[in-house]
């Protein structure tokens, strides 16, 4: 393996593609740090090399999954170890039991692979501190995507292909870049052969019980006799669709804020009415979103996204649906629910009466919380410099009574800081991202008159302490032990 040629006009032609492929990203800026997704074959290795040798080996980790599938897996492992040594370059490798992942999962081996591979990288790349996880498809692998992809009726998304740049799946503000996918795989090879690059062959790749491998070694060739520009025009497809797909996907996140009623991190909720005043269309990509929220990797079908369309449309509340990934959708009257949803995490009263609040004392509440009261020496200043939004200072007078209750609804209060204006109750804990399920349970120190606090969210300002307070009155609420 050696370094010559590295200046030779195929190679700078190579670099040249490579750069403008990735573009805008920045692929040659000196404090940019990479990690390479490297199996040992062609594409990897040649990946690898080129980058070693224009951005030195400082700047690159490489990293190899052993999917635990073949014999000679091992002895990859083995290799891409030793190559990344050879050229000083780190190396971090793993390996996984993929046919266990896939059934577990209910994947195909090559879906439970991409998914074990990517969270691998995605890990390693945490671990390191990199700024993008670079892979080595190429163009051939792109008409074959695309392909597959109609095969199994895509829409837009799909036919768009691979991304030179995205985000990386289950991982956000890690990039995934594929710098390769303007090149062919015979440039590849061709790149190989100039720098005596010998990789590895995986014989699975001539499976053809394999979908991917039936469209590369049977349907492309018969394709080519149809039109033998069937790769370039394929490619042209991907570049026009991806384009056009842009622009709608930056229609879409205009819509999508209003659709959210709230979510959590396997979990997530949308408006039912506002889902159903939205175009079919529209609808669509609504629900591949809700299943890319929750299932990043999953493999979405027409027919899985417009059964669940059509059970929204019925006028039905209580009705499911099974999304990939093993993902229940729940239909309500209003909302629909996507995983299982967090029981409540605030503050929840399990009482529909006021209680007295006596001050000092304390109130325990349903799911582990508690609120106290105390009267405390604290001045002016210090109640200013309060940042904690689990505890507030109220100034109540004495012998005027306190009540911990619900709030009423279409209830006003006065938020502090807003000179008397008001606002609805529910209003405030909407913008709070309260969960909605949470909200006609959420906590309230009141008096007689008025509301005091929205516990954990703004105090009264009619309770304001000020230079002429006499009593302070320290509320506080928090989580007990255990």
């Amino acid at each position: 393996m050696s370094k010559s040629g590295l200046y030779s006009k195929e190679d700078r032609w190579l670099w040249r593609t490579v750069q403008q492929t990735v573009r805008p990203f920045p692929l040659t800026d000196s404090s940019t740090k990479l990690l390479i997704g490297v199996s040992g074959g062609a594409d990897s290795l040649a990946l690898l090399h080129l980058l070693w040798q224009q951005l030195g080996a400082e700047r690159l980790v490489a990293a190899h999954l052993n999917h635990k599938l073949r014999t000679d897996a091992e002895a990859d492992a083995v290799f891409v170890a030793e190559t990344a040594a050879s050229w000083n370059i780190p190396c971090l490798l793993g390996e996984i039991e993929v046919a266990d992942v896939a059934a577990s999962s209910q994947l195909s081996l090559e879906a439970a692979g991409r998914l074990a591979r990517y969270r691998f990288l995605a890990e390693k790349a945490d671990e390191v501190g990199v700024e993008a996880v670079v892979v080595g498809h190429h163009a051939d692998d792109q008409v074959e995507t695309i392909l597959l992809h109609l095969l199994r009726g895509s829409g837009s998304g799909g036919l768009r292909g691979m991304q030179p740049a995205s985000q990386m799946p289950e991982q956000n503000g890690l990039l995934l870049v594929r710098p390769f996918l303007n090149t062919s795989r015979a440039e590849i090879e061709a790149y190989c052969a100039r720098h005596d690059l010998v990789p590895r062959e995986d014989a699975s790749n001539e499976d053809v019980k394999f979908t991917r491998n039936r469209i590369r070694h049977e349907l492309l060739p018969l394709l080519k006799t149809y039109n033998p520009q069937i790769d370039a025009n394929l490619q042209q497809l991907a570049l026009i669709t991806a384009g056009e797909y842009a622009v709608l996907q930056a229609e879409f996140e205009n819509r999508w804020p209003d659709l959210v009623v709230e979510k959590g991190a396997d979990w997530l909720v949308l408006d039912r009415s506002q889902f159903l005043v939205q175009a079919t269309a529209w609808q669509r990509l609504i629900l591949r979103r809700a299943v890319q929220y929750l299932r990043p990797l999953a493999e979405i079908s027409f027919q899985t996204i417009e059964l669940a369309r059509q059970i929204i449309l019925e006028n039905k509340s209580g009705m499911a649906a099974t999304l990939p990934g093993d993902l229940e959708m729940q239909v309500t009257g209003q909302e629909l629910i996507f995983g299982k949803r967090d029981v409540a995490r605030g503050p929840q009263l399990d009482f529909k009466d006021p209680v007295p609040f006596a001050v000092p004392g304390e109130i325990n509440l349903a799911n582990g919380w508690t609120v106290t009261a105390q009267v405390v020496d604290a001045s002016l200043e210090e109640v200013r410099q309060n940042g904690d939004r689990w505890q507030a200072f109220a100034s109540l007078a004495e012998g005027e009574q306190l009540w911990l209750r619900l709030f009423i609804p279409g209830e006003h209060f006065q938020p502090l800081g807003m000179g008397g204006r008001t606002q609805a109750i529910a209003d405030l804990l909407s913008n709070q991202k309260v969960p909605r399920q949470e909200r006609p349970f959420w906590p309230i120190v009141a008096t007689d008159m008025h509301p005091v606090w929205i516990v954990g969210q703004h105090l009264d300002n009619r309770m304001r302490v000020t230079k002429d307070t006499h009593r302070v009155v320290k509320l506080t609420c928090f989580q007990r032990a255990g």
